[in-house]
């Protein structure tokens, strides 16, 4: 009977990666736009590095709105010294962020940040009632 209930708890912690009263399933990030091969990734991650989906969406979230910061203020930069700073000065900026800002948003997995902002943001919306 023990063993029954170990298998079945462990069924239910490794279906659900969650730890806080939310309990972030797999279900969940399916519906809110994860595909199959998204949620290995988070898995994987996981298994690596330890953690929950909850702790891995936050962690996603949160590097997506840096990494919108950065690129809107290093978009204004570049729209002051276009107009500001000499021709030379503008064209360098711009190739500058044309290879720096793709390699930066590859490396912060982009695509699953903008997803983990999204779902944490449809959690947030739907815990204070909006």
């Amino acid at each position: 009977a023990l063993s029954g209930k170990i298998s079945e708890t462990s069924s239910q912690v490794s279906a659900s990666y969650g730890t806080d009263n939310r309990m972030t399933s797999e279900e969940a990030l399916l519906k809110s736009g994860f595909s199959k091969r998204d949620l290995q990734k988070l898995k994987n991650n996981i298994e690596n590095y330890g953690g929950s989906f909850d702790s891995v969406t936050h962690d996603l979230a949160n590097r997506f709105k840096a990494m919108k910061w950065i690129t809107i203020i290093a978009f204004i930069i570049l729209a002051l010294t276009l107009l500001l700073a000499s021709r030379d000065t503008s064209l360098t900026l711009a190739l500058t962020l044309l290879i720096v800002l793709p390699f930066i948003w590859y490396i912060t997995p982009a695509k699953l940040g903008y997803k983990s902002w999204r779902y944490r943001k449809m959690l947030t919306n739907s815990e204070t009632g909006r």
